[in-house]
């Protein structure tokens, strides 16, 4: 399969080793601040659990092993990410600015989104806790500036970077090899980084009873297992198709996200949310308190979820111009690029 995006002329571009090698620091930092998060969650956890003048409720191992677990990930991730851009791998350029994007699309959602409901959650605090309504506010303002910088600004700034023509030439003057991620187009290879996150993801559900929505019920146990494992297996099949432009995994993909926005849909329309937390086996404890924050119901929990299923049926139906039967080589030569 040919390479999608044209190499650029060496007297075309300006040489950006230095900033690569810039980025690729700042992301082996965030890694390593990742991998100190993860002992000081299990040192929590303990301590949580111990301490008897703990005000909070103690924090449940199921709960915090998955949270630890993907703060590992992360770490890896980033570090991985780092030292590919710092030798300028032509890969790694393509898997940032992928997941930059993304990290920024779910950043503006979760900022948009706690924006809307921590008004109200935060009035609850300031009743429940009885706490001086000056700390509320400053307490919200910090928490939507990180968020702002975090999940916006910062992958605002590496998709900026990293999309950067002079940064793409770069690459492949240094890294004249082509590699797996150059033979595919990056708006399908972002698709197909979904489903293969998506896939290893969910075996972070059997920290939670394989808990899942299904048309209308709330199934956990061996069902819910057999269940996330054919998703799983979906999901796979259509992270790989995907990558290899099959006419079969684009449609599978399509089925996948329809079948599992109406079974979130048709299920969180008849049961709780709470009954949904209760199948997880939540710490009652726990469940109190968010239920004491005001945390939203289950109108608002689906309205705010459930339009992000329309946005990727959207690009779905955009990226189908890559799948054709045969591929021509008009089609493999196209240029392509976020």
């Amino acid at each position: 399969m040919a390479n999608y995006e044209e190499p650029m002329q060496i007297s075309e571009f300006k040489d950006k080793k230095t900033g690569l090698i810039a980025f690729g620091i700042i992301q082996i930092i965030f890694g390593g601040f990742c991998a100190l998060m993860t002992p000081f969650m299990i040192l929590g956890m303990l301590v949580s659990t111990i301490s008897a003048k703990s005000p909070a409720p103690p924090m449940s191992a199921r709960m915090m092993v998955p949270a630890a677990l993907l703060y590992a990930l992360l770490a890896v991730w980033f570090i991985w990410m780092g030292i590919g851009s710092i030798k300028t791998r032509r890969w790694a350029r393509a898997i940032i600015l992928v997941s930059s994007w993304l990290w920024l699309i779910c950043g503006i959602n979760a900022l948009i989104v706690v924006s809307l409901f921590l008004p109200g959650m935060s009035d609850q605090i300031y009743r429940n806790a009885q706490m001086p309504q000056a700390a509320v506010i400053i307490a919200k303002s910090v928490m939507i500036g990180f968020m702002a910088v975090f999940y916006v600004v910062i992958p605002a700034v590496f998709v900026l970077f990293y999309g950067n023509k002079n940064v793409k030439a770069t690459c492949e003057f240094r890294d004249p090899q082509v590699p797996w991620t150059d033979k595919c187009p990056l708006p399908v290879l972002a698709v197909s980084f979904i489903f293969a996150t998506w896939a290893a993801s969910m075996l972070f559900m059997a920290c939670y009873r394989w808990t899942i929505p299904f048309f209308g019920f709330i199934v956990s146990g061996l069902t819910g297992a057999a269940v996330v494992l054919f998703i799983m297996l979906l999901s796979a099949y259509a992270a790989w198709g995907t990558y290899k432009l099959n006419i079969k995994a684009w449609w599978c993909s399509l089925f996948l996200i329809i079948a599992l926005a109406l079974s979130t849909a048709i299920t969180f329309s008849r049961v709780s949310i709470w009954d949904f937390y209760e199948k997880m086996n939540f710490p009652k404890e726990q469940m109190d308190m968010m239920k004491q924050s005001g945390m939203p119901n289950n109108s608002t929990m689906v309205l705010s979820f459930g339009l992000w299923p329309l946005v990727f049926l959207g690009y779905l139906l955009y990226i189908r111009r890559y799948f054709v039967h045969p591929p021509t080589q008009e089609n493999l030569l196209q240029q392509t690029s976020i």
